[in-house]
């Protein structure tokens, strides 16, 4: 798939070029065999068939991922991309741990164009190549200068050199250009450069774009499985009786029982429930979670020994997760949404269990704060530096002039052995059998606290909308199959009763609230409807 901005090769399927970042024509992105069609992932790279067919899955629905604006999480891209720039040690760890992982999975990056950003930090890296390659020569110079020459004006003009390369990197990296063109109004990520496509940089990009337009596939390293989604603040679970019938319908001698299903037809009414949700930059997608050490002996995950693993896996297979998941390998309806100019990621999982006895569902919430702080001061710094700024740099580039002379030895000798690293990095794959992600950017970059008062309520928002939601469907559902709903609705009461507090500092942390529940009042007699209303006649 051609782009028709730089005429780069992308993934089928791909909405946004993994070569200059720009969105790809929706003429482009229709090709059936690889792509993303209303919120649903379809693959040509099938795994293995299940072992027994499953219920139809029917048509894809009209639309479980809303359309995004163009402005959707182009503020924390951008924020991003300055982060990148103007920090040397976070522009380190997203080069090292994410774009030179090519055995590792990429993690998902909600709300972000990750291949724009890593151009970004490769385009930080080169500058700083370029600076260490100029500062090697001095130091050189230098050396032979004291030995050799013993002249004390030269040894004056190559360390004034050496200041003048430090001071002009540090400029261009805070005050250049390049951070004028991150200023809203003046992003385009067509103005950073793109590898050539058959280059180490240029391969792993397009895995990466690959990874954030039809991926469905999250394989985590470590403990927690939601990488990219942010921590998770809280979770509750609880099973429900399905092989009782309603109290009423005993006392009244009907002979109705319970009627059997599945657990694709729990995911499907839910589903249908949610569809209806009116939330800015909802997505409604069918994810897998699977530790990267449980990978290696499984083709589903890991085609190739010492290969990279897939990044989205077919219907099918995920239809047949969802009926009978694995105890590694675990499918969550994935309810995302991106708000805050994409600043704010709120995240639910949910998950269901069919047995012959009982319903087994389990939920977790998940939020990536704000970015730090530091980085959004691009939206109002001008190109230049004031007088105060300007003599602020030279002096704290001054004192740093020795130090990165030195240290630009390391520089160029860790440069020089990228190679190396890279079959070193594939080796540590292959000993621990670790194929998972190791980090997120978006996670990397984000604060510890709030940053404005009302993202605490937009969070706490959203996830009561789709608790009280879920519920709701699942009660429905429920009755529907003549099963009894009153532990239900009791649980539904108090996991809606769970809410949000914070003291001065403001920092994520999840409590109990009493009368928190007064927010979504009504959630139970609005999901019994006319029953409680029948209720309450009988007891007048």
């Amino acid at each position: 798939m051609r782009c028709q901005e730089c005429n780069g090769d992308n993934e089928p399927g791909s909405r946004f070029c993994g070569f200059c970042g720009q969105p790809l024509p929706a003429s482009l992105t229709a090709e059936p065999a690889t792509a993303v069609r209303d919120g649903w992932t379809w693959d040509n790279q099938q795994s293995r068939a299940p072992k027994q067919p499953l219920p139809a899955a029917g048509p894809p629905p009209p639309s479980e991922r809303k359309p995004r604006t163009d402005a959707t999480g182009l503020a924390t891209t951008r924020w991003l991309c300055a982060a990148v720039t103007l920090d040397p040690e976070l522009e380190r760890r997203v080069l090292d741990e994410v774009l030179e992982e090519q055995q590792r999975a990429v993690v998902t990056t909600p709300g972000v164009d990750l291949v724009t950003v890593l151009k970004y930090a490769l385009a930080a890296h080169r500058r700083r190549v370029i600076r260490d390659v100029i500062l090697l020569v001095d130091l050189l110079a230098l050396i032979l200068t004291v030995i050799f020459f013993r002249s004390f004006p030269l040894f004056v003009v190559l360390l004034l050199a050496a200041w003048v390369t430090v001071f002009t990197h540090r400029y261009i990296g805070q005050y250049g250009p390049v951070i004028s063109g991150l200023r809203p109004g003046r992003f385009d990520p067509r103005k950073v450069n793109s590898p050539p496509p058959d280059s180490f940089a240029g391969r792993q990009l397009q895995r990466i774009a690959a990874a954030g337009t039809t991926g469905n596939v999250t394989l985590y390293s470590g403990f927690a499985p939601f990488r990219g989604y942010g921590t998770a603040r809280s979770n509750w679970s609880f099973a429900v009786d399905i092989t009782r019938a309603p109290a009423s319908m005993t006392r009244s001698g009907q002979r109705g029982q319970p009627k059997a299903f599945s657990a694709l037809d729990v995911y499907d009414s839910v589903k249908a429930g949610l569809r209806g949700l009116d939330l800015p930059g909802v997505e409604l997608t069918d994810r897998l979670f699977v530790n990267g050490r449980d990978i290696h002996d499984d083709r589903r995950f890991l085609p190739e020994p010492g290969g990279a693993p897939v990044t989205s896996i077919g219907p099918e297979l995920m239809r047949q997760l969802l009926a009978v998941p694995e105890e590694w390998a675990r499918p969550y309806l994935t309810i995302s949404m991106t708000t805050w100019k994409g600043d704010l990621v709120v995240t639910t999982f949910i998950r269901f269990l069919v047995s012959g006895t009982d319903l087994f569902v389990e939920a977790a919430h998940s939020v990536v704060p704000p970015l730090r702080a530091e980085f959004k001061v691009v939206d109002e710094r001008e190109p230049g530096a004031d007088a105060s700024e300007f003599f602020s740099l030279a002096a704290g580039t001054l004192v740093s002039t020795l130090p990165r002379l030195l240290g630009s030895v390391p520089g160029i000798i860790h440069e020089l052995g990228a190679d190396g690293k890279r079959e070193k990095k594939r080796r540590r794959v292959e000993e621990t059998r670790d194929y998972g992600a190791l980090v997120s950017v978006r996670e990397l970059a984000a604060d510890t606290k709030w940053q404005r008062y009302f993202q605490i309520f937009d969070d706490e928002r959203f996830v009561k909308v789709i608790e009280q939601r879920i519920f709701r469907s699942l009660i429905e559902f429920l009755k529907e199959h003549n099963v009894d709903t009153s532990s239900l609705e009791s649980r539904a009461e108090m996991v809606i009763n769970n809410g949000v507090i914070f003291g001065d500092n403001a920092n994520v942390k999840e409590s109990q609230v009493g009368g928190a529940g007064s927010r979504l009042a009504g959630l139970v007699p609005r999901v019994r409807g006319g029953e409680s209303a029948r209720s309450a006649e009988g007891a007048s």
